[in-house]
């Protein structure tokens, strides 16, 4: 390789040069003496991405707080937000294998257990938030 020459080709990108032998620089055109030379080319990109819209927050409450079975018990997720939006869906998981739309929706389980109740809401810009709350349901013991 007989004389290299590097020119910065897009002034508002910052280049980094680094050479195995002595560089004079002069403005942005480098000059080495002949030879051959090892050159490694680093490119750094700094980005700070912003997103355009603020996905939205998904919360409820439910009522009675110490569900039976055959109890109809009251979601309620008007306390959900959107920082940036509107929310423009209430999608509920009742984790017995049945869903429920709303702002505010009831369910009624069959069996005593644990349930893992699961609330995604969706807003205007098609972003999505989900938060889940495991519900105890009991059987009604009646003392004798």
């Amino acid at each position: 390789m007989s004389v290299g020459i590097l020119v910065y080709l897009i002034s508002h990108y910052i280049f980094k040069w680094l050479f195995m032998a002595k560089v004079e620089k002069s403005s942005k055109v480098f000059t080495m003496g002949i030879g051959a030379y090892f050159l490694t080319w680093i490119v750094c990109w700094v980005m700070f991405v912003t997103p355009l819209f603020k996905p939205p927050i998904a919360t409820f409450t439910y009522s009675p707080q110490n569900p039976i079975v055959g109890e109809s018990i009251t979601f309620n997720a008007t306390a959900s937000y959107d920082p940036d939006g509107t929310i423009v869906k209430y999608a509920w998981d009742f984790g017995d294998e049945t869903t429920g739309e709303g702002v505010t929706t009831a369910h009624t389980y069959t069996s005593p257990r644990n349930y893992t109740v699961t609330l995604t809401v969706k807003d205007d810009e098609g972003l999505r938030h989900k938060t889940e709350t495991i519900i105890t349901v009991s059987l009604n013991v009646t003392s004798p």
